[in-house]
């Protein structure tokens, strides 16, 4: 058995130098490598996005029937559009941390007195 521990080991570390060779600068580059396929995989993914809705809207234009020119003028208003974030924004202000702890400590308790005791969700079951 000792003889075949010996081989085994010759094996694997055959590989591993193999792999440490043909991986050589696998450890620098990669995150530099990654973090820029994911750049242009999502530039990609968003020119095309662009390239699908311009040719939609030139087919709209293009083609004249009541329901392409309803499309086409309900998404030229919907682009034109300004929305007023102020009152928004206001509220948002407005908001206290301390109700919405209690609101949600609330909406918990709820929660809990709906489940049934079996299936609770502290209960140990072990």
């Amino acid at each position: 058995m000792g003889n075949y521990n010996t081989q085994y080991q010759s094996y694997y570390n055959n590989l591993a130098r193999r792999q440490k060779g043909t991986n050589k600068f696998h450890n620098e580059n990669n995150k530099h490598s990654s973090v820029s396929n994911l750049y242009i995989k999502r530039l990609t993914r968003e020119l095309m996005g662009v390239l699908a809705l311009l040719i939609i809207v030139l087919l709209l234009k293009v083609v004249v029937t009541p329901k392409t020119q309803y499309v086409y003028n309900y998404s030229k208003d919907a682009i034109n559009k300004q929305y007023n974030y102020s009152t928004l924004l206001g509220k948002a202000k407005e908001i206290r941390f301390k109700d919405v702890k209690t609101i949600s400590i609330k909406f918990i308790d709820k929660v809990k007195s709906v489940i049934p005791k079996e299936n609770a969700i502290n209960s140990n079951i072990f």
